[in-house]
């Protein structure tokens, strides 16, 4: 809980300064939270501000040396992340 505390403390300073970071050292920042949060995240591919305020969809390559992808959805207010679904909703 500690650590995750000063991760969202880092990442919440990081992202003020977002401008400011290269386009590597955003996506190493982003994939250090979301392994930390218990999720994989071998390398982050993509990373796509959402209409809510401070929250991104961040694709990721799941496992290193692997292809396939992961989304998960990033809070930039507390440095939380968690998987990204999709939910269909079928009318009958």
């Amino acid at each position: 809980m500690k650590f995750r505390f000063m991760a969202a403390f880092v990442v919440s300073a990081k992202l003020a300064n977002a401008q400011n970071m290269s386009p590597d050292e955003l996506k190493s920042v982003m994939a250090a939270v979301i392994n930390s949060s218990g999720y994989l995240c071998a390398e982050v591919t993509d990373i796509r501000p959402l209409r809510m305020n401070k929250q991104f969809e961040v694709t990721c390559i799941e496992y290193r040396g692997g292809s396939g992808t992961v989304r998960y959805i990033f809070n930039g207010e507390d440095g939380s992340a968690f998987p990204a679904t999709v939910i269909f909703l079928v009318r009958q």
